[in-house]
């Protein structure tokens, strides 16, 4: 406040002198050059002589402000194009949400050099690019993203497996998701992209190797996982299939049967699977394996499938398996196909009254079950041909009760 007041007293005082002396005497100055001649007086030319030297003063800031690189009004210019890109970038993701591909590549490729973080428009652009089936557009604006942010590797490999999935690539995606998988081991959504790449190229044996971390990650649920190991186990399966049908020794292709069916732990839990490599155990000739399996399995959880099998073992004492059958009956399980293979297994063992009783209660169980011919075969074969014809009766008026009501000459 007090340096202000100065200054005002200051101004004050040269004004009052300056005044004084210009009332005293104003002056007189003549210039001349050239034929032209120029009168004021002194005071008039300090004036002028003083505007001349703030105007030059202006002048050279201006022009300092405007040559300059680094100046205010490059900064301000700057400003306003970094905000017309922002814009444009947001119209952009805007026009890419709503499936606009064309303009959203245009407006975020244009805008990508004048944003601060050009990696994203890149991006979004390559997305784009690749919607429309631009395949090596896509490709140029992801080496741009590379260019302009070199540290963003993964980020930029991800954006390329993405698209080269979509794109049915499958061969390039799944050389871009291993080298990502280098740089983060467990990133789920890689592995997940994995484990599609490896299906569609139906790699199984690769796709195996994943799943004790699928599992250990928890990177699928249980439905998923069962779906996987089943369709892995198939199609392996089948090719071992077809090497027996090559020639090769079935003592080899078991080993490898069991080495699969213990990799993939998640399948005991389905039925159908169970039942199939039971199958495959008796194709190939180990039933002593088959039995074995089928025995733990049973004593786990009850299969009529596979008490159904388990009479079709022939390498096996019939005595042992119907000593483990029986002991099974006296579970009180209710099983037409578990009193079936009693009855075929008493026939094998030439107990013809045991298997005539065991066919029987088979039949009572379900009167469609494949006792009904062995019984009657046993029966001729004993000689008792009215019971035979009995039973063939009983089953015929069985069966017309299910007949259709129709005209009858």
């Amino acid at each position: 406040m007090r340096k202000l007041l100065f200054l005002l007293v200051s101004v004050m005082a040269v004004g009052g002198v300056l005044g004084l002396l210009m009332r005293q005497d104003s002056g007189y100055v003549l210039i001349a050059y050239n034929g032209i001649t120029l009168e004021t007086s002194v005071w008039v030319l300090v004036a002028a002589m003083i505007i001349a030297l703030f105007a030059l003063s202006w002048l050279k800031r201006i022009l300092f402000i405007t040559l300059r690189p680094s100046n205010s009004l490059s900064k301000i210019t700057g400003n306003l194009a970094q905000k017309r890109a922002s814009r444009n970038t947001i119209r952009g993701m805007l026009e890419l949400v709503g499936g606009n591909w064309n303009k959203a590549e245009k407006l975020l490729t244009n805008s990508a050099e004048k944003v601060p973080y050009p990696l994203i428009n890149y991006i979004s652009a390559a997305y784009a690019a690749s919607e429309q089936d631009e395949t090596e557009r896509s490709k140029a604006l992801l080496r741009a993203a590379h260019k302009a942010t070199p540290e963003a590797e993964f980020a930029i490999g991800f954006a390329q497996s993405q698209i080269q999935m979509k794109q049915r690539h499958y061969e390039s995606a799944l050389a871009t998701l291993l080298r990502l998988k280098k740089l983060k081991p467990k990133h789920k959504q890689v592995i997940k992209m994995l484990v599609t790449a490896y299906t569609k190229l139906k790699d199984w044996d690769a796709l195996l190797e994943l799943t004790p971390m699928l599992k250990k990650d928890g990177v699928f649920d249980d439905e998923y996982m069962l779906e996987l190991e089943r369709n892995a186990f198939l199609a392996l399966l089948d090719k071992i299939k077809y090497r027996a049908k090559l020639g090769q020794e079935n003592k080899d292709l078991i080993s490898e049967v069991e080495t699969l069916w213990n990799k993939l732990d998640t399948l005991p839990q389905d039925e159908k699977m169970s039942l199939m490599y039971a199958q495959t155990l008796i194709t190939f000739g180990d039933e002593k394996k088959a039995e074995l399996f089928i025995r733990s399995h049973l004593n786990k959880k009850w299969n009529e499938e596979l008490i159904y099998e388990y009479g079709n073992i022939r390498d096996v004492s019939a005595k042992k398996l119907l000593s483990h059958c029986e002991q099974w009956l006296k579970y009180d399980i209710v099983s037409s196909n578990l009193y079936l293979v009693c009855g075929r297994l008493s026939q094998a063992l030439m107990l013809w009254g045991k298997a005539k009783d065991y066919y029987e209660k088979s039949l009572s169980l379900d009167s469609q079950s494949e006792a009904l011919a062995e019984l009657n075969r046993l029966l001729q074969a004993l000689g008792d041909n009215k019971a035979s014809h009995d039973l063939m009766v009983i089953n015929l008026n069985l069966a017309s009760t299910k007949l259709k009501e129709l005209p009858l000459p």
